[in-house]
């Protein structure tokens, strides 16, 4: 019987995430191009980001990634010189942010974005049209508070997340 090798940089597998990221990544960049921001834009941008921060576990480890999409936790899997080195090249690249001084909370965030901006009418299905269409004017209203709002997106961090996760899996 044969046994698998443990994961390392240069396999297809690796090369094939790469690729990917990079085609969703391309793809966000064409669309938002083309039509502007978007939750479309956004969520391929979380799929590239997703998939270089599951290379870089299985670079930096030699275990294969788990399946599930809760960043936070996919990005604890990291040693802790590498989740510095991603939090220091993301704050080079976007300046000071939530990274600095709630990373859990943006990745938690980014995570569940991922998950629920898929079907965001599921969010909402309960409201009538009505309360739907006050939902943005109330949390308006209100203050506007990150804490109370359905959705919160952290563009910058992504951003700044994903070319770190780039330049550290460079080379795949």
């Amino acid at each position: 019987m044969q046994q698998r090798e443990p994961h390392h940089a240069g396999t297809v597998r690796h090369k094939l995430m790469r690729r990917e990221s990079n085609r969703r990544l391309a793809a966000a960049e064409t669309l938002s191009n083309a039509a502007g921001e978007s939750d479309e834009t956004y969520l391929l941008r979380l799929l590239g980001f997703e998939l270089l921060l599951k290379l870089a576990v299985e670079l930096k480890t030699g275990r294969s990634a788990p399946k599930h999409h809760q960043f936070h936790k996919i990005f604890r899997l990291l040693p802790r010189t590498v989740q510095k080195d991603i939090l220091r090249l993301a704050g080079e690249r976007i300046g000071p942010s939530a990274l600095g001084t709630n990373r859990n909370s943006v990745l938690k965030d980014l995570g569940r974005n991922f998950v629920n901006l898929r079907y965001p009418f599921e969010r909402y299905s309960h409201m009538t049209e009505t309360e739907y269409l006050d939902v943005g004017a109330k949390w308006l209203a209100s203050g506007a508070q990150d804490s109370q709002a359905h959705f919160r997106f952290h563009p910058e961090e992504l951003r700044g997340l994903t070319a770190a996760l780039q330049q550290l899996t460079n080379g795949c």
